[in-house]
């Protein structure tokens, strides 16, 4: 039942990771190759140079830095004569070299292998995030979406009906 159901239970021990020092380029890059395997991962486990957990990359951290740098180019606002394809990758192109560490998400949702799903629910609920990093001792173990936990959460709740 959902009430025993604990944080391992639920977690992906293989997940997207990216070093603190990648480019935006790299973590895009990382996010679509896990994204292609499960479209669920919308998140990028980022470590320091001790291999700590430093913080997480989302799609919203990414969209984040494409509205900084693509949306807001000025090539792309002109209305006439604008080669459009090309300010758009000129505007990629810079936005793919922006500096990780920007927009790096720090305060991170981070629970024990041996939480209760409804404190995880918990997290995700209170923290407004549809994922959570398990780590245990210093260690990342795994991430948990929110798609997992409703899996598990429905998985009983079906079997009630």
């Amino acid at each position: 039942m959902m009430l025993r159901k604990r944080a391992w239970d639920m977690m992906r021990d293989e997940f997207a990771t990216v070093q603190e020092d990648a480019s935006l380029a790299e973590a895009i890059r990382v996010m679509r190759d896990s994204m292609s395997e499960s479209p669920e991962n919308t998140a990028v486990v980022v470590k320091n140079k001790a291999g700590k957990l430093a913080g997480v990359i989302s799609i919203w951290s990414i969209l984040k830095a494409v509205e900084k740098s693509v949306l807001k180019d000025e090539n792309l606002r002109q209305v006439g004569e604008t080669d459009w394809d090309q300010a758009f990758k000129n505007a990629c192109l810079i936005c793919t070299q922006l500096r990780l560490d920007e927009y790096i998400e720090r305060d991170v949702p981070v629970v024990k292998p041996n939480d209760p799903a409804l404190l995880v629910l918990d997290h995700f609920l209170k923290r407004k995030r549809h994922w959570a990093v398990v780590e245990e001792g210093g260690r990342t173990m795994g991430i948990i979406n929110i798609a997992d936990l409703y899996r598990e959460m429905t998985r009983d709740m079906i079997q009630l009906f």
